[in-house]
């Protein structure tokens, strides 16, 4: 039960205090004139705590804002004020769920697995260099000494790599989009000046 109940704290502390800014400052623009604010939070911080589980919460800001939501519910029943929920749903309609949308993700997920397999198609040099460089994130020191390659070859090798990547994206969206071979030479152009080194 312990241990449960430290994981259930430890949860909390890491999913849900951060949001108390936001919470308060809904409560208070909402509320401030018919409720304690600090007796909603605490509350609601309770509620959290005697959970048995907190596994079935997939958004632990749009829960926090839902138990807040559900404290001031039964506040304002008890206190025997009628319609309350015709009240609130226009504004719980402007709580906002911080987490991207489904579409944007899996558009997200599309283009790294379109990006991925792209580097799969470079010489294992120029792969291995951005690699390093942009995906791990070491610097260009540490990639040439792994490499065993001079700084000179190691930005000459992401260039040239970057630059493959690039012109493969643009034939690629070029070949959707029904452009001609010299949009394409410029596309690559420009996006290959905008891309750090």
């Amino acid at each position: 039960m312990d241990d449960e109940h430290d994981i259930i704290s430890a949860w909390i502390a890491r999913e849900i205090v951060p949001h108390e800014r936001s919470v308060r400052s809904w409560l208070s623009r909402r509320w401030h004139h018919v409720v304690d604010v600090e007796d909603v939070v605490q509350e609601a911080y309770c509620r959290i705590a005697n959970l048995a589980s907190v596994d079935h919460i997939e958004n632990a800001r749009s829960y926090f804002f839902r138990t807040a939501h559900t404290v001031v519910t039964d506040l304002m029943r008890r206190a025997g004020i009628i319609n309350f929920n015709a009240l609130t749903q226009i504004d719980w309609s402007n709580v906002m769920d911080g987490a991207p949308l489904a579409d944007r993700v899996l558009e997200a997920s599309q283009e790294l697995e379109r990006v991925n397999r792209l580097l799969s198609q470079l010489p294992d040099t120029y792969r291995r260099a951005i690699e390093l460089r942009r995906i791990e994130g070491l610097s260009r020191r540490e990639t040439a000494e792994r490499l065993g390659v001079s700084e000179d070859a190691l930005k000459k090798h992401v260039e040239r790599g970057m630059h493959q990547v690039i012109k493969a994206m643009a034939e690629q969206d070029a070949r959707i989009d029904g452009d001609e071979r010299g949009v394409v030479e410029q596309k690559v152009e420009v996006i290959g000046k905008h891309r750090p080194h």
